[in-house]
């Protein structure tokens, strides 16, 4: 006679489910920042749109994927190893909402600097619009690589993603303490300039919350 799945047999896909849909929040969240940033270099109202459009579907896919982890843990009373999962992604949406925050931060500044990011950061110095590029593709790298920790539970890329954190920092240091030089040099041009602080400070805080992703699949002892 053919055994019928019990309840906890089916545990295994519902959890993998979730880390699916997680990490499928995790990428719309990717674009709306890849779509925010590039509102700094041109004048592309669309795209910043498209990021502070997107929050909406942002704060649904987190309401529903709580729904579903309450669920999980309601039927099935995971312990162990399956618990620590689930706990593992709830702490991702709750991150990845918060990365979605901070990117429609930075798409409404986008919008408010029409796109003068480049001529802004030439008034401060000669390499700070570069600086900015690497900055944006640094961050930008480490959200696409917690994709692979959400979905997988990568150890190794977890630990390779919080070791870039201090060339993260050393690339937001560098434009901030171009940026405020020129706010004292130039302080009744310092509104727009402002606004690019507070992007580079909200970029780096993107890059916290990948940490903290890898951070919460780590052992202790690799996890700092």
């Amino acid at each position: 006679m053919a055994q019928t799945a019990g309840p906890n047999d089916q545990l295994p896909d519902e959890i993998g489910r979730l880390a699916s849909d997680t990490t499928e929040m995790g990428m719309a969240v990717g674009d709306m920042f890849r779509s925010a940033c590039a509102g700094l270099f041109m004048q592309e109202p669309d795209s910043a749109r498209f990021a502070m459009e997107s929050a909406s579907w942002v704060a649904q896919a987190r309401w529903m994927l709580d729904q579903r982890t309450r669920h999980i843990i309601q039927r099935y009373f995971p312990v162990g190893d399956d618990m620590r999962r689930i706990a593992e992604l709830r702490h991702a949406v709750s991150e990845y909402s918060r990365i979605a925050d901070l990117s429609n931060h930075i798409a409404d500044w986008a919008l408010k600097l029409q796109g003068q990011g480049d001529a802004l950061l030439l008034r401060c110095s000669p390499d700070a619009p570069n600086i900015l590029t690497s900055f944006i593709s640094l961050v930008y790298e480490q959200m696409r690589g917690v994709f692979l920790v959400t979905a997988a539970r990568h150890l190794e890329q977890a630990q390779a993603l919080v070791a870039r954190d201090a060339e993260v920092r050393a690339y937001c240091d560098a434009l901030l303490a171009r940026l405020r030089y020129a706010i004292e040099r130039e302080p009744f041009e310092a509104f727009p300039l402002q606004r690019l602080v507070m992007v580079a400070t909200n970029m780096r805080e993107i890059n916290v919350s990948v940490v903290a992703i890898c951070r919460a699949v780590l052992p202790t002892e690799q996890a700092f």
